[in-house]
């Protein structure tokens, strides 16, 4: 091989660029239908537009029980994300879902399944939940979860946040 040959690299399946870690503001460009996987969790299939950029990526937040027993709800911190909360008890109204906007905390892993499979993605990490309204002083914390990206895992959870 010469010095200066150009050498091929195969470009990322999608062309889509890699951002780095960081906290996004994004759009929801798809909500598909909530599903039970084999471990009897809820998930729910997203499209994230993230802002500004119009970037495409891919999160599942789920709800049911981990690996370890420990109930989490992360479909219930996307739906306080994004605004869109049913009343306590109520299904929440999907089809509002898309064009909703939010922030999340994005990451990179490299993909365990599907085309991508082998290759670094962006992932959301954790979704971050807005303080409410006349929520109080400057001071308070509130606690933000990761939203995982496999329904059951076992990621760690971030606390305390102070925003």
């Amino acid at each position: 091989m010469t010095e200066g040959t150009y050498i091929y690299k195969k470009p990322s399946s999608d062309g889509t660029p890699l951002l780095p870690v960081g906290d996004y503001s994004f759009e929801v460009a798809r909500c598909g239908d909530p599903y039970k996987n084999s471990k009897g969790n809820w998930v729910l299939p997203l499209r994230l537009s993230i802002l500004p950029n119009r970037i495409t990526v891919f999160a599942n937040p789920w709800s049911g029980t981990d690996k370890n027993g420990e109930r989490r709800d992360s479909i219930a911190e996307f739906l306080l994300c994004v605004g869109r909360t049913p009343k306590e008890g109520e299904e929440p109204d999907w089809g509002s879902v898309v064009g909703s906007t939010g922030q999340c905390h994005l990451k990179v892993e490299t993909a365990k399944q599907g085309n991508l499979t082998g290759q670094e993605i962006n992932a959301v990490a954790w979704f971050i939940v807005p303080r409410e309204p006349n929520s109080g002083t400057k001071s308070e914390k509130l606690t933000v979860h990761k939203s995982g990206t496999v329904a059951g895992d076992d990621q760690e959870e971030r606390d305390d946040i102070p925003f």
